[in-house]
């Protein structure tokens, strides 16, 4: 019994030790964190902003053409 779940685990150790490995290697020093600043991306951040808004805008629109087409089905009817 137990060397059968010795079995089922022995193929997961790569994949445990490799994980490990990636998440010790993610982690930076605390005084590198306090050096680094997000000033470089802030046209990522206007650009997501503007898509977002033309999201939103387009959605506002399609709702306010939908209420029409059913606005002029009721009186329709």
């Amino acid at each position: 019994m137990f060397l059968c779940s010795i079995r089922r685990a022995v193929p997961a150790i790569p994949a445990v030790l490799a994980f490990t490995a990636v998440h010790a290697a993610a982690q930076t020093p605390a005084g590198s964190l306090a050096s680094q600043n997000l000033r470089p991306y802030v046209h990522v951040f206007i650009a997501y902003a503007v898509v977002i808004a033309l999201i939103l805008g387009w959605v506002v629109s399609i709702g306010r053409r939908l209420s029409d087409v059913e606005r002029k089905l009721s009186d329709e009817s």
